[in-house]
């Protein structure tokens, strides 16, 4: 009987999990497309501060987005669902990568598409509109997405396997499909083009 009870125990448990996972998806669901502007707080692991930040995020889903960070250093991600542009202005270069190959981005692939098998790889637990997403299959960062019933997200946590979190938030939201421009990257003359691809 305890083991009954107990296989009914962890039954539960992981329908539970499953339900966040899908509530979770759901919600992202419901939006196509949005834009914002974000802050960004960079801590250790004992909250002490390592940098602040600021830029803004333009996402068509699926796969398609151009997160600008202007402060305090440059740099523009551009994905147009398939390749991936990392451009570093400060020394004029460009990374060209291929996305689905690029792990350091699992955090845009699993806002921009619920349907993407990445999502296999984390456990969900909700808690209110804040969902923590801890990876299964070894990967070194975990999570925390911040998503409303309507499906604007409006904070997100990337917690290093040091404990450095890196937590931003997001303001002035426009929701819709964003114009396709936004998601290419014309190089600059005199900028040397990295094709990792």
């Amino acid at each position: 009987m305890k083991k009954f009870l107990f296989l009914i125990g962890l039954f539960v448990s992981v329908s539970a999990f499953a339900g966040d996972k899908e509530l979770l998806q759901q919600r992202l669901n419901k939006i196509d497309g949005f834009s914002a502007r974000f802050t960004q707080k960079v801590t250790t692991a004992d909250n002490k501060p390592v940098q602040d930040g600021k830029g803004e995020l333009w996402v068509n889903r699926p796969y398609s987005f151009n997160w600008t960070m202007t402060e305090p250093d440059e740099t523009i991600v551009i994905s147009d669902g398939k390749n991936m542009w990392i451009y570093t202005p400060a020394v004029q270069q460009v990374t060209l990568l291929n996305l689905k190959n690029s792990v350091d981005n699992r955090l845009m692939l699993l806002l921009t598409d619920s349907h993407n098998a990445i999502w296999d790889s984390y456990q969900v637990k909700r808690k209110q509109d804040s969902f923590t997403l801890k990876a299964i299959d070894g990967s070194k960062k975990d999570f925390i997405i911040s998503v409303l019933p309507t499906g604007m997200v409006s904070n997100f946590t990337v917690i290093e396997e040091d404990g450095q979190r890196s937590f931003y938030d997001l303001s002035n939201q426009t929701l819709g499909i964003v114009n396709a421009d936004k998601f290419k990257l014309v190089v600059p003359g005199g900028v040397t083009v990295d094709d990792q691809r």
